[in-house]
């Protein structure tokens, strides 16, 4: 079995493999004060059957300490794309550095997944909208404030405009505050994906599938109109087939 960890700046996301098959997923706050309890009471069922680990982080801090506790929990070392092995996707990036291995793991499983030329939209605590063309080459991408950054701001920087939980809205019209917020952020952020989506077609990429995934992926996903398949796990399929346990 492989263990997939996708560490995130909110939380770190992580699936469990058989094969090609994704048996289980479970997130925990990325910097959770009790991250080894959390991981022996989720992984204790699979212990004696993971045999490989493979990790992508966009936060170094948290990555130490994932590491130090599975082999703490499991004893087994773990591989971290961009360190011990690499995506197989050529970075066009002026600096390479700046790209974070999540959106380059993204790239690749969307590439095998979804025909090859893709535009990926990763809805978490960022927004990141990446191409991978035909060649396999990461042309570039967008970055803007993600939903939750979006509405923290708003009750913290206002005086009369409340805290908010993000889920659905009734509708696009809003006949209180909160409702207004929601709409404004669910449609709001549909809206920046179709419209920059757009945009990038009509110049790199007319015929590109467009790939929504994220911890956001399920709820503003839908509204995307610009979207061609909404896959959750993208980053832990692309973690699979780098690690070659899942083509």
């Amino acid at each position: 079995m492989l263990l997939a960890i996708d560490i995130g700046n909110t939380n770190i996301y992580n699936g469990i493999f058989d094969k090609k098959v994704l048996k289980k997923t479970f997130r925990m706050p990325t910097y959770s004060n009790d991250l080894c309890s959390e991981y022996k009471a989720k992984l204790k069922p699979y212990f004696k059957n993971i045999d490989s680990i493979i990790i992508t982080s966009v936060a170094p801090l948290a990555l130490k300490r994932v590491e130090k506790v599975i082999r703490k929990t499991i004893n087994k070392s773990c591989a971290v794309v961009g360190r011990d092995v690499d995506s197989e996707v050529k970075n066009l990036y002026k600096d390479p550095r700046q790209v974070g291995s999540d959106r380059l793991v993204n790239a690749r499983a969307a590439y095998e997944l979804y025909g090859k030329e893709c535009i990926v939209v990763d809805f978490g605590t960022a927004i990141t909208i990446d191409i991978v063309n035909k060649k396999k080459q990461y042309i570039g991408g967008v970055i803007a404030p993600g939903p939750e950054i979006s509405l923290w701001a708003l009750s913290e920087k206002t005086a009369l405009l409340p805290k908010v939980s993000i889920k659905k809205p009734k509708g696009i019209l809003g006949k209180d505050t909160k409702e207004s917020m929601l709409i404004g952020v669910i449609y709001g952020f549909s809206s920046l994906c179709d419209g920059i989506v757009g945009k990038l077609k009509k110049r790199y990429c007319r015929n590109a599938k467009v790939v929504i995934t994220g911890g956001f992926s399920k709820l503003i996903g839908p509204y995307c109109e610009s979207a061609d398949k909404i896959d959750p796990d993208l980053t832990l399929k692309g973690l699979a087939i780098i690690a070659g346990k899942f083509t």
